[in-house]
């Protein structure tokens, strides 16, 4: 029997292995002797993303090379592969949860973490129903917080829904970028602009934000404003007062008439 524990990343599952009472670094995981864990025990990891969407390529060989002809990329299915410099702890990682007769999802307690680990599990062919599958779900890695979390692990089908949502989120993504950038680069070479274009989901707003800022830096000019201001006097002296939150107006007129609504 034995139990294999998945770290999104090196750094998480050294924090994982430190919490525990000993624990011994091999190549790619660690094994792990405490009284929590009964069974022969291991704590491997992954590089964040050791699984992601095969290439347009893998698909269809009109889809190898940009052309407009060729829009949209639409596979009728969706094939994940392992990410070419991520070979080796792939085959480590896969060989354990393979093994296991118990495995604990350790990634990050998010969604992307739970599409980390399960397109792990999946693409190892490690997935079973005959397997105990269980989810650590903390938001610290210190000590005290990864043994209680150890000691009150959840189970892990709980979450496998957010996995299902993580990764239809990632396959839209790659359907915007591997369409949209290809679309827009070949549009704007034929006019002349000879460069490439890369456009995403979160990427493409998040941009045209930054555009938006430094436009407004670039051609931002001073304008006078007024602000209201009371002098109010108590009995043991006076103090200033002032509009909360601040309030500005560009005309005096304007601050007149929202005056005049009060006094």
């Amino acid at each position: 029997m034995s139990t294999v524990i998945l770290a999104e990343k090196p750094s998480q599952a050294l924090a994982y292995a430190s919490a525990l009472k000993q624990s011994t670094k091999k190549d790619g995981y660690f094994e792990i002797k405490d009284p929590l864990f009964t069974d022969e025990t291991f704590i491997t990891f992954g590089f964040g993303h050791l699984v992601e969407l095969a290439e347009p390529g893998h698909y269809d060989e009109k889809w190898q090379n940009w052309k407009l002809e060729s829009l949209p990329i639409l596979p009728d299915r969706y094939d994940f592969e392992v990410a070419k410099d991520k070979g080796k702890q792939f085959k480590i990682v896969a060989e354990l949860l393979k093994k296991a007769n118990t495995i604990i999802v350790a990634t990050d307690s998010d969604r992307e973490g739970e599409n980390i680990a399960w397109s792990i599990i999946h693409k190892a062919n490690a997935f079973s129903k005959d397997k105990i599958f269980k989810r650590l779900w903390i938001n610290s890695l210190e000590k005290d917080v990864i043994r209680s979390g150890f000691q009150n692990l959840q189970p892990g089908m709980n979450y496998y829904p957010f996995y299902q949502e993580a990764q239809t989120r990632q396959i839209a993504d790659w359907l915007i970028g591997m369409n949209a950038s290809p679309l827009y680069t070949l549009n704007l070479q034929q006019k002349g602009v000879q460069d490439t274009f890369s456009l995403g989901r979160v990427q493409t707003p998040t941009l045209y934000l930054i555009f938006q800022r430094q436009e407004a830096t670039e051609n931002f000019k001073k304008e006078p404003f007024f602000e209201v201001e009371a002098s109010i006097k108590v009995i043991q002296g006076s103090f200033k007062g002032v509009l909360s939150p601040t309030q500005r107006f560009k005309t005096q007129e304007e601050l007149l008439a929202f005056s005049f609504c009060f006094f």
